[in-house]
């Protein structure tokens, strides 16, 4: 068994709250979308969660470093908003990192265990997938099929087949084998990567959903942002292969000796 500690900083009065992961996957999708609406919400945190199982991106143990020279352990952080426009209130789980794989069951047993203490019935998990879909196309995976029929009121068309991996997946799983609701909204990613168009896609079902007070302005403007960035380096590696041509052209039509 693993190091696991879990940090209770307040304790909140939450009203009929539903819980919210965005981790790091697909296109950053996830981990895009609950960033956005912790800067935007400005909900206050509440508790944070350490683990010897989670690692750094890049697979090593160690610590995360600032710009301003602070380090820390990579973690999960759990953040509290009362939502004055809908019936549920928000609980949102955002991280750096996802577990090592051989605990992903321990770590998404142990948010799932915590959540319940303050009355949450129901998980949300956001990500993203590749499919074939018109860009912005939202999918689900559900617990069961009348929470799918729900979600086509949205927009939201079920993911047939295949498989959804990692937290993302798991903790839906865990979810329904806790007697729990539980469904993933994952954006259909496209070229851009991270891809905030397929979040601001999960954000807006989101949004409907629980009537969340958040405007998408400034999500707009970084994708705006990106697209330009993207086809800049997009027109970059064109004129690189352009000359790469052109020398390769120039060294067939060089005569094989020289007078």
């Amino acid at each position: 068994m693993g190091w696991i500690k879990i940090i209770e900083l307040t304790q909140p009065k939450l009203k009929n709250p539903v819980l919210i992961q965005g981790l790091p996957g697909l296109g950053l999708v996830g981990k895009l979308a609950v960033d956005y609406l912790i800067e935007e919400l400005k909900p206050k945190k509440f508790a944070e969660l350490y683990s010897d199982y989670l690692f750094l991106p890049d697979g090593k143990s160690g610590i995360l470093v600032d710009f301003e020279g602070i380090g820390s352990l990579p973690h999960y952080e759990f953040y509290a908003y009362s939502n004055p426009y809908g019936e549920h209130d928000l609980i949102l789980l955002a991280g750096d990192t996802q577990p090592v794989t051989w605990a992903q069951y321990t770590i998404a047993e142990k948010v799932i265990e915590f959540a319940r203490k303050y009355g949450v019935k129901t998980i949300i998990t956001l990500g993203g997938t590749l499919t074939h879909a018109v860009r912005k196309q939202v999918f689900a995976v559900a617990t069961d099929e009348k929470i799918l029929k729900w979600l086509s009121t949205f927009g939201v068309k079920p993911s047939r087949g295949g498989a959804v991996t990692g937290a993302c997946g798991i903790m839906i799983g865990l979810a329904k084998l806790y007697g729990m609701e539980g469904f993933s909204l994952m954006g259909s990613i496209g070229e851009i990567y991270p891809d905030p168009e397929a979040a601001k896609a999960v954000l807006e079902v989101l949004i409907k959903i629980f009537n969340i007070p958040v405007s998408l302005a400034r999500l707009d403007e970084i994708i705006k942002d990106m697209k330009m960035r993207a086809s800049i380096a997009r027109k970059l590696r064109e004129y690189a292969r352009l000359i790469e041509r052109r020398r390769t052209e120039e060294k067939k039509e060089l005569p094989g000796f020289y007078v």
